[in-house]
């Protein structure tokens, strides 16, 4: 099959549209209430309250963008028919409704009720895009990397979405027992199993793309696969039997998985043949220093066992290594999609932009430094405990979000010149 007829097995734009405005949408306005959380730097990071900030950032933004990428890139990279698009509609507004009131009733007392019909709703619109991807997957042939990236990532997500639904009812019940155990298992297999691996997939095919590297040994990642998998199952075996050994060793494995999967990403940036730094290639490269100083933070955390380096950790991961990545991706992914849905019609009739117009690259430039900027200031602020620089940090972070929002609606209202129309 060629990868034009692969390319037309992609779902319509307006599908992959929903997801990719809704995920910028719940992006800003998860930045812009970051600086209401600068007194919390300091406190207990499991409370109600940056629950349903972190809930909304990973749920609205980072998978809503994975959901909608997802649908765009299995048909083309697999080269198989989605199975059905009426499934990704309906999964699209159960799972928009179940977010807002699962955030809201996080963040209310009041609401607090309405926390399991809103997991359940987030829990069922994932059991649909894991079957669509399943029945998918009936006709592949051809058992490629990302191909296993994918379909493992998917069977951590049936499991870690599960987790969390049933940690919805614990809060309002109490009969799940240790809810930390269940926690650091939701966590482990939602944002390491499905979001880490599927990011690890797919980045193995949109980094050379993009980077046109070739000559490259994928032997890292697919060793980076094995570790991840058994160290992922392993740590959530052993935090059930609470089998400590096994739990540091497991988790030990999913560290070098990570390592290999940045090596990995470095051998494909070596082999490149476009060696021009972009706004695309410095999102990427942001993107794997900040992975790399999240190692570092959590191995601190754990043998120092301080609250700070855990709140590092996980501001750096979710607002560095995510925003970097996918930020990077929607710069390119985003002006193609447009493109081909409207312009690839009128090659031979008329003049068509290229790919590049289709973005505001000065603005995107700044938006990188400006959004640089203000995750260092938050970091730093994050680890001396001092809020009124992480509020002034989250602000500067807010204008970088702001960037990219006017990119986005740019690259969707960019339209042909009807002059140029034969």
């Amino acid at each position: 099959m060629t990868k034009n007829l692969a390319t037309q097995m992609a779902p319509p734009f307006v599908l992959v549209a929903h997801y990719f405005i809704a995920g910028a949408v719940f992006y800003a306005i998860s930045s812009f209430l970051l600086p209401f959380y600068a007194d919390d730097i300091g406190g207990y990071f499991l409370s109600n309250q940056i629950a349903g900030l972190v809930h909304l950032y990973l749920l609205g933004f980072v998978m809503m963008v994975i959901f909608g990428a997802m649908y765009q890139l299995i048909p083309v990279v697999l080269e198989i028919p989605l199975f059905s698009k009426d499934f990704a509609y309906v999964q699209f507004y159960i799972y928009l409704v179940g977010i807002v009131i699962f955030c809201l009733s996080l963040w209310y007392e009041s609401l607090i009720q309405l926390l399991p019909y809103g997991a359940l709703m987030v829990y069922i619109s994932m059991l649909i895009f894991i079957v669509n991807l399943f029945l998918t997957y009936k006709n592949l042939e051809h058992w490629t990397l990302v191909a296993k990236f994918i379909f493992v990532s998917n069977l951590f997500l049936l499991f870690g979405a599960g987790m969390g639904f049933f940690i919805s009812l614990d809060l309002i019940y109490g009969f799940f027992g240790d809810i930390l155990k269940s926690l650091s298992v939701h966590i482990a297999a939602t944002i390491g199993g499905y979001v880490m691996m599927s990011i690890m997939g797919v980045g193995m095919v949109l980094l050379p793309m993009f980077s046109l590297a070739h000559n490259f040994s994928q032997k890292p990642m697919e060793w980076a696969f094995y570790a991840m998998t058994l160290g992922l199952l392993g740590y959530i075996i052993a935090s059930f039997l609470q089998w400590q050994t096994v739990l540091y060793l497991s988790f030990a494995l999913v560290l070098v998985a990570i390592i290999l999967g940045i090596y990995q990403m470095y051998s494909i940036f070596k082999a490149r043949v476009r060696r021009q730094n972009d706004f695309w290639a410095k999102n990427m490269i942001a993107s794997f220093l900040s992975l790399i100083v999240c190692l570092d933070f959590i191995v601190f955390a754990i043998l120092g066992d301080e609250q700070r380096y855990l709140m590092a950790f996980g501001f750096l991961l979710f607002f560095g290594f995510f925003i970097f990545f996918i930020v990077g991706h929607i710069y390119k992914i985003l002006p193609f999609l447009v493109w081909y849905q409207r312009f690839s019609p009128l090659v031979g009739k008329c003049k068509v932009p290229m790919l590049h117009q289709m973005i505001k690259e000065r603005v995107a430039d700044v938006q990188f430094w400006v959004s640089v900027v203000g995750i260092f200031m938050c970091g730093f602020a994050i680890l001396l405990d001092l809020p009124k620089l992480f509020c002034i940090g989250a602000y500067v972070m807010g204008v970088g979000t702001l960037l990219v929002l006017f990119n986005i609606v740019y690259t969707l209202s960019y339209k042909p010149k009807e002059e140029n129309v034969k």
